[in-house]
């Protein structure tokens, strides 16, 4: 699937041996009314080379079903692996951890009170009391590691005497 070149746009497609389709055909769900477009090839892959690889056993020629959106959806895709696109996201990855923690830990996805200042004020408390968190986390953090290196220096003293 990922080899075909697909333009819902203007109803073509590319299969990976480069040729386009015969049919497009544009498909609407009467339960949910979702869009989908199915390109198929139906004269061009009897003596295609990439036959085997591209058709399944018993299969006559190839149909691709795609959703309305597919080429908007396949070049943010492209656009992802890229290494601008990283370094954009190199802040939001940061910060999605304070996020869920505030939220499954501290119960900030709700206010508890009415009114802008009060949800504002809630805010506030909750960041204050996960930063003390994390900084009595790190105070015993410290600690430990002092106290391992304390040890490491008092048993390398008694293997020297």
């Amino acid at each position: 699937m990922a080899d075909f070149q697909i333009c819902v746009e203007d109803r073509v497609a590319i299969c990976p041996a480069g040729k386009a389709n015969t049919q497009c055909s544009r498909l609407v769900e009467e339960r949910t009314g979702n869009i989908s477009y199915r390109f198929e090839w139906s004269t061009k892959c009897h003596g295609c080379p990439l036959r085997r690889g591209c058709l399944g056993p018993g299969q006559k020629h190839r149909t691709v079903s795609v959703r309305e959106h597919h080429t908007v959806l396949q070049a943010r895709r492209q656009e992802q692996k890229t290494e601008a696109f990283r370094q954009r996201c190199h802040k939001r990855n940061a910060v999605e951890g304070t996020q869920s923690e505030l939220v499954r830990a501290h119960g900030a996805r709700r206010a508890r009170y009415r009114g802008l200042n009060k949800a504002r004020l809630q805010n506030y408390l909750i960041g204050a009391a996960c930063n003390i968190k994390r900084w009595i986390r790190r105070a015993i953090w410290e600690l430990q590691q002092a106290r391992i290196g304390a040890k490491a220096s008092l048993n390398l003293g008694l293997a020297q005497a």
